[in-house]
């Protein structure tokens, strides 16, 4: 593990994946970002999006609608309230979430920030067909 990253990612019920990996690609709220060995310390928030966790020639891929994200003495936490691998993107689950995101648009006394929040949860989700 010496030349990696240790990757952990967790929801509030489980730890959900714990790998030595190469890098990591996260949907900052800053922008995207990878995130190699050595890299600064950081504490950020994601938002919608892909995590794509890089080993050799592999990458795992995941969905989550939001999070935080730790990352120091070449350890990254990723804690998130929803999470999909690759395996479950089209899933039921995934598309109630895109519907409920859709049902609270057409709130018309939702917040700006609920409306970009959403927003960005119905444009991830329809982008992983990509």
């Amino acid at each position: 593990m010496a030349d990696n990253i240790h990757l952990e990612i967790v929801t509030p019920k489980q730890v959900a994946y714990s790998k030595a990996v190469d890098s990591v690609v996260i949907s900052g709220i800053e922008g995207d970002m990878e995130i190699f060995k050595d890299h600064i310390s950081l504490i950020t928030f994601l938002k919608a999006g892909k995590i794509i966790a890089k080993a050799g020639s592999n990458a795992d891929t995941f969905f989550s609608t939001g999070g935080t994200v730790e990352f120091s003495n070449n350890k990254l936490s990723i804690l998130l309230d929803n999470f999909f691998n690759s395996s479950e993107f089209q899933s039921e689950e995934l598309i109630k979430l895109k519907q409920n995101a859709e049902k609270k648009l057409s709130n018309k006394e939702i917040s700006d920030e609920e409306i970009y929040l959403n927003n960005q949860i119905i444009d991830q989700i329809n982008n992983l067909k990509s």
